[in-house]
Formats: C-alpha cells, structure tokens, sequence
C-alpha cells in the first residue's frame, strides 16, 4: 500500500511539474514585431516589405513592422539586444549596425554576440551617383574634378558608421579625394538630398537609386558589385577599376537577441528559407535591383564575424573611430 501511495503521490507531482510547461502555446502564437533600423525608402526597409507577407504565412502570425531609425541603425539594434529574447521581437537589419557600426564606434551598448542569427534574405551593391547636369559623367571625369576641388565638395550617406558611410570612405581612400561626409538618417532622406542640390553625390544601395538612374535625374560613377550590374551595363565597378577592396555590399538579415531558445530560433530560420525561395518573392527582390543571398543561421553568424573583423581592420587603417 505504502508503494502505492508513494507512486501516486510522484505520479501526481510529477503532472503537476508539468502542467505549465504543457500550458506553453507553441511558438509562434502572437503577431511578432519586426524592426526596420532606417526609415522608409532604404534597402533595409524595401527587403523587410518585401518577404513581410510570404514569411508571415509560413509563421502563420502577422509581422508588424516598425522602423526605428537613429544612429546609422544603432538605436533599433540596442533596443532589439535589450528586448525578451522570445522570438517576438526580431530585428530586420543591413550589415550597417550588426557588423559596421559595432566595429567602429566602441562605446556602442551592443556587440555582434549579442545577437542570433536567423538568415541572410538579400544583397543589394552599393552605387556612387551624382544628379544629372553635373561637371562630370563619368568617374574618372568626377575624380579629376574634385582633385582640382578639394573640400568643396559634399557625399551624403545613410549615416555615420553604414554600409553607405564605410562603401565611400573606401572610395575615398581608394582615389585619395577629399570631399566632405553629410550624414542622413537613411537611404530614402540620402535620395533626396541628392535630388534637392544638398549634397554633390551620393551613396546607397543601388534599389533606391535604381528608378532615378533609369529616368535619367541621377548619373551612376560606379558600383561595388564584383561585376557589372545587368540592368546598368555601362556603369563600370571599382573591381574593374583596380580597386576591389573598396567594394562594400550592402547584406539584408534577420536576427533576435541572443539568449532566444534554438526552437524559436529553428523555426524562423525555417519560414526565412520557405520565403526566399517562392518565385514571387525572388521577382520581388529582382525587381528591386536586389539579388537572392539566402544563408542559414550558422552561414550568417560566419558571414558576421568574418565582416566585422575585416571592418575592424579597414576602420584602422583609415582612423574611423577609436581605437
């Protein structure tokens, strides 16, 4: 009889153990915030509307978007490496926060490790575009121009420490010119300050420049494509030009913070890969001047470590920020 007690009693504990952990609703059960580091108009916002609907049906939740921009997409990092790492708040980033401004600006609250990588989605190169009815058009001519100008002349970029920023710092380096950095808070406000007369050039990812490039309002120099961009065959690459180290992509992925469990982590990973690989999507993002770049989890992180230790580097060398 004491046996038997005893066996009801574990058995009774035991159920009771378990029941909160069984009460858990499967992941996903609520809508998940998606946040956007840069405001409308930019890579990071085109690639994160672009898989917004395929990735919600494959989750079966909704994807709320908010873009929360600041800090050349530092602010939106900070908040998602602070957020409950629960697989509702994820982050839909550029290369810019994650390994760039994380290599050259150290006093930043984050670091690469505190976040999961979930997969890369896309790849957008970056472009150098001036507005039309400007001395030069072409680069060497733009080259020659600001040597004989030197400080006259202003770039806008998505902010300090993006992919745009670093891409024309490069560029910079690369042909020794000395023209004036105007930070904006994004590639959309880039676009417009180019098109205003604010700034001489410009620099982003070619899918904001793309449509204006097309009608003519703005003239491409050059792209950091490995090689030329079939849409824009006459717009030559600094590769060809013998500067391939100047050329910096801009890289569109998904992360959560870094204590998100493997689960969670699996399942996003999974419904990223569906996404990317339905045909509407891949004309979405070709449409968009993008190419596909899908990696896994363990692809991206590689992908991270490996740019933001280059960065590190390059950053070095150019004196971008503190070391």
């Amino acid at each position: 009889m004491s046996h038997l007690v005893l066996a009801t009693a574990t058995l009774v504990l035991m159920l009771a153990l378990g029941t909160p952990a069984a009460a858990q609703p499967a992941y996903p059960a609520r809508p998940i915030e998606v946040i956007i580091p840069f405001p409308p108009g930019g890579p990071a916002d085109t690639a994160a509307r672009i898989i917004q609907p395929k990735l919600s049906a494959a989750l079966g939740v909704p994807l709320v978007l908010v873009n929360k921009s600041g800090g050349g997409g530092a602010l939106a990092a900070d908040y998602v490496s602070k957020s409950k790492p629960d697989g509702y708040t994820v982050f839909a980033a550029t290369n810019a926060p994650v390994t760039i401004v994380a290599a050259t600006q150290p006093d930043i609250s984050y670091r690469p490790a505190d976040f999961a990588a979930i997969g890369t989605s896309m790849t957008d190169v970056s472009v150098f575009v001036g507005k039309a009815g400007s001395p030069w058009k072409t680069l060497e001519e733009f080259v020659e121009y600001v040597r004989k100008n030197p400080g006259k002349l202003s770039y806008g970029s998505a902010g300090l420490g993006t992919v745009s920023f670093f891409a024309f710092e490069l560029f910079k380096h690369a042909y020794g010119l000395d023209i004036t950095h105007v930070p904006f808070q994004g590639g959309g406000p880039v676009k417009n300050a180019i098109m205003g007369g604010h700034v001489t050039i410009a620099s982003s990812g070619l899918n904001s420049f793309a449509p204006l490039m097309k009608s003519g309002d703005l003239i491409a120099l050059a792209t950091s494509a490995p090689k030329r961009v079939p849409a824009f065959p006459d717009v030559p690459t600094l590769a060809e030009k013998g500067f391939p180290d100047a050329s910096l992509n801009i890289w569109m992925a998904l992360f959560v913070p870094a204590k998100t469990p493997q689960g969670v982590v699996d399942t996003l990973a999974h419904a990223l890969e569906q996404t990317m690989k339905e045909p509407s999507v891949v004309t979405a993002v070709e449409k968009a001047g993008m190419v596909v770049d899908y990696r896994g989890p363990s692809a991206t992180a590689k992908l991270l470590e490996t740019e933001y230790e280059a960065v590190k580097k390059v950053a070095t060398r150019l004196g971008i920020g503190k070391r």
